[in-house]
């Protein structure tokens, strides 16, 4: 069975092959280039190269969130569109869960941070328990004080990874010494790690969606639309003077 993964959700954009839980080959690039200029060449790239084309997709699977509002939007966008031809079913995969999924380490919190900018982070937990990785905490917006309060409970070390990882690393790690950082390979979001996320869940028996049903999960407002509605307030507020 064959799997697309596609990443765009932050700095790094990506696109993996898989065959039945084998990684037959990656496209990936971090060079500062726009997403809509880079992805779909990945993607022809990985399929090419493959000897495939799209029709042999059995399940896409593209991160859905949290991210750059404007990266998940192209990575969706991308996915629907592709499936929506030969009615391919998809995933929406935490790009969370995709990170921890690159990070298949034992006796470690697995802790993938996305910087938020002002000193927050996109973040969840993860650990690898009986050779799978479990979640321990819901994706969330967090600040990195609070961040550092969740992890002190935590009598282990704690990976960070993630395009958030050097930021979170520099202020946590100057309250808890069981912090570290991964390796530098797969510190960025990659679309190998979707693909194994999507594959755990076939497993799992929980059915992709139709191309129509997949959506982005933003966790919070975008900068445009949090202005917009405080504007809303002092406007309401005036009026009530």
């Amino acid at each position: 069975m064959y799997i697309l993964g596609v990443e765009s959700s932050a700095v790094s954009a990506s696109a993996a092959l898989m065959n039945d839980g084998k990684l037959i080959g990656e496209a990936y690039i971090n060079a500062g280039l726009t997403h809509s200029q880079t992805l779909m060449t990945l993607i022809d790239n990985v399929l090419k190269n493959a000897g495939i084309t799209f029709k042999d997709i059995d399940i896409a699977a593209v991160a859905h969130g949290p991210g750059s509002f404007t990266g998940i939007r192209i990575g969706v966008a991308a996915v629907k569109g592709l499936c929506f031809v030969n009615d391919t079913p998809c995933y929406g995969i935490s790009t969370l869960e995709g990170l921890a999924s690159c990070a298949d380490v034992d006796s470690f919190i697995i802790c993938p941070v996305m910087d938020a900018r002002c000193m927050q982070v996109y973040t969840a937990l993860f650990e690898k328990q009986d050779g799978e990785i479990v979640r321990l905490l819901e994706d969330t917006p967090m600040k990195l004080e609070e961040l550092a309060v969740v992890l002190k409970e935590y009598d282990k070390k704690i990976l960070l990874l993630g395009d958030g990882a050097d930021i979170a690393y520099k202020f946590l790690s100057e309250k808890n010494e069981n912090i570290c950082v991964f390796s530098e390979v797969f510190k960025y979001q990659h679309a190998c790690g979707i693909a194994t996320a999507a594959q755990k869940k076939y497993n799992k028996g929980i059915s992709p969606v139709k191309s129509d049903e997949l959506l982005p999960v933003y966790l919070r407002l975008s900068q445009a639309e949090r202005e917009l509605k405080s504007r809303e307030m002092l406007k309401n507020d005036s009026n009530k003077q």
